[in-house]
């Protein structure tokens, strides 16, 4: 019988208090970013050199134009740069982690239920992939193509899709054989319908949780990538070029780098909680 996630499910991960500030946290940010032009004060992109390095809470010029998070150093509201890098991570951690989940899934599945030849290539091919560098293979095929958001989404979904291959794989092993699959076959299911209507319904939850916990690991992969000049290049606010560009003004405007770090920092936790609420919840043997 296929197991899948319940709306019971989503009440258990509400009733659990990590659970529930980790949902809090993601909705809060994914609605100021879903909101960024109505909320952002000012243009990301607009600069103005008598503002610049504007603690917190300044009032630029005019009285009345508060700057709730200060300026850079060329005179750009942080606030609004914030809002606008965070919703650049987002996509790009949503859009990769997606895209790994589904390769990774589509290949785990196939590996398991078919094995032989096909199982032994896909595998070699998830232990080639776990013995490379990361940074450096990103690195380098960056430097090869172009910085831009299709080659950061791109890079991040190659790093993960490994997780969902093995984890899969080893839920397929364990469930083909069961009853229902043979009594689907007894049928006269093809090997279609058994894979997409008994296989995958049962591998769901697993690639949940991993998707969960991954996207975490995505946003701080972009931001590393963004941090050390071969992700999203200036003036486009990405959180990670903030902090880069801040780190040298650290003595005088402290909060240039330590916000965004802060904003990162938020992310990854409000999606770790999630993903270890979702793995106690979905997985019988933790509840």
């Amino acid at each position: 019988m296929a197991r899948r996630p319940t709306k019971r499910s989503v009440v258990r991960v509400l009733r659990k208090p990590k659970g529930l500030i980790g949902i809090c946290l993601l909705v809060a940010l994914l609605l100021l970013t879903a909101l960024a032009p109505v909320v952002a004060t000012r243009d990301p992109l607009q600069q103005n050199l008598r503002w610049r390095n504007s603690p917190p809470g300044s009032h630029l010029g005019d009285a009345a134009q508060l700057s709730l998070l200060g300026t850079d150093q060329l005179g750009r509201d942080m606030f609004s740069r914030i809002l606008y890098g965070t919703r650049v991570s987002l996509l790009v951690a949503a859009t990769a982690v997606a895209l790994g989940g589904i390769v990774g899934t589509a290949l785990g599945i196939l590996s398991g239920y078919v094995g032989g030849t096909v199982d032994a290539v896909i595998m070699r091919l998830v232990d080639i992939q776990l013995s490379l560098p990361l940074i450096l293979i990103a690195m380098i095929w960056i430097a090869f193509t172009t910085p831009s958001l299709l080659n950061i989404i791109i890079v991040i979904a190659f790093w993960t899709w490994t997780q969902y291959a093995r984890v899969t794989r080893a839920h397929t092993l364990s469930v083909k054989e069961a009853g229902f699959i043979e009594a689907a076959r007894a049928t006269g299911a093809g090997q279609f319908r058994i894979l997409l209507r008994h296989i995958l319904p049962n591998v769901f939850s697993s690639v949940l949780v991993i998707a969960s916990l991954q996207f975490g690991r995505a946003i701080i992969l972009e931001a590393t990538l963004s941090f050390l000049g071969v992700g999203l290049q200036p003036p486009t606010p990405a959180l990670g070029v903030m902090i880069a560009s801040g780190r040298q003004y650290v003595d005088i405007a402290w909060w240039l780098a330590t916000l965004p770090g802060i904003v990162i920092m938020l992310l990854v936790l409000g999606t770790n909680l999630v993903g270890d609420t979702l793995r106690d919840v979905l997985d019988p043997r933790l509840r």
